[in-house]
């Protein structure tokens, strides 16, 4: 049994790493394929040198102000998530504030309860019943 998961758990980690050599593979072959596209189409257009020099410089101009204009939308998105992680921290540690707080008069009434005789439980049951009583008003 045991060597059966340990088994499986390597086959997935084997067919993991396959994958990844693939992705990569492709990936490298996409940029190659792209970087001599636009080096073959720099080196036979019909354009002047000075005029491709333009198109570069414009194209990466707009580039740049592409990954700038993502990068703020990207800092506001990533902003608004953790001020809401932490407003949702903030209200689970009320919520467990109160939670305890609920819980403690109980807890004492235990502790208390543990110290009596049997004739005095019966008062204290009645005790009980008003502090939860008064927990709930």
């Amino acid at each position: 049994m045991i060597f059966t998961k340990w088994f499986e758990k390597r086959k997935k980690a084997i067919e993991k790493k396959s994958k990844i050599k693939t992705v990569k593979k492709v990936l490298v072959g996409t940029v190659a394929g792209s970087f001599s596209g636009i080096l073959g189409g720099l080196l036979f257009s019909p354009k002047s040198g000075k005029e491709n020099r333009e198109d570069i410089l414009n194209t990466s101009k707009e580039i740049t102000n592409n990954i700038k204009e993502k990068t703020i939308e990207i800092k506001e998105t990533i902003d608004n998530k953790v001020s809401d992680a932490k407003e949702s921290v903030t209200d689970a540690k009320v919520k467990i504030y109160e939670y305890l707080n609920e819980k403690k008069p109980s807890k004492v009434i235990i502790e208390a309860k543990d110290n009596l005789s049997l004739d005095e439980e019966v008062s204290t049951i009645e005790v009980q019943n008003d502090i939860v009583d008064k927990n709930k008003k």
